[in-house]
């Protein structure tokens, strides 16, 4: 195994080589990962039911839906992209079907969400989510350290204190 250590380096060797331009927001970042897997890449924030990770990826025919968490802090949303963003550019997710694969099955009994909280993340593997992890946590930190109003602005809010003190 190859531990931590190794991952990280991995996974900064690949941002490195993104050899992304300078960003301040989450949906400058889905452009340019959209543009380097070559599909289109949507956000979709929304309330996660009880049970639902914070983030995940709908692999749809002709787009990637990231759908994430809208109540909790941009930071946090940001790094929940991030983290989605990662298994786009890593590959971890499978190829969708093509619309008419006569394997599919059409179930419009069942509702879309109720379907996505059953199946979850299962196909993801440790390896997967420690790549996505760390490239997630790379991304973030280009985002964070972008200039610009984007996900910079939000980062002196994430470290307040409750009574508005700096801590």
């Amino acid at each position: 195994m190859r531990g931590v250590g190794g991952t990280r380096r991995r996974m900064r060797a690949v941002a490195r080589h993104l050899d992304l331009p300078p960003m301040s927001t989450v949906e400058e970042l889905c452009a340019v990962v959209a543009e380097r897997i070559g599909r289109p890449v949507r956000l979709a924030p929304r309330r996660m039911r009880v049970g639902e990770p914070s983030g995940f990826v709908e692999r749809l025919p002709d787009e990637d839906v990231v759908h994430v968490e809208q109540e909790t802090s941009g930071l946090h949303r940001a790094h929940i992209v991030c983290h989605e963003l990662a298994h786009l550019l890593r590959g971890h997710l499978a190829e969708p079907p093509p619309p008419d694969d006569p394997a599919l099955v059409q179930l419009e009994a069942l509702d879309p969400e109720v379907l996505r909280l059953v199946l979850g993340r299962s196909h993801y593997d440790d390896a997967a989510e420690e790549e996505a992890e760390v490239l997630g946590a790379e991304l973030l930190r280009l985002l964070v350290l972008a200039p610009g109003a984007g996900t910079t602005s939000q980062l002196a809010p994430a470290l307040e204190h409750r009574k508005g003190q700096h801590v």
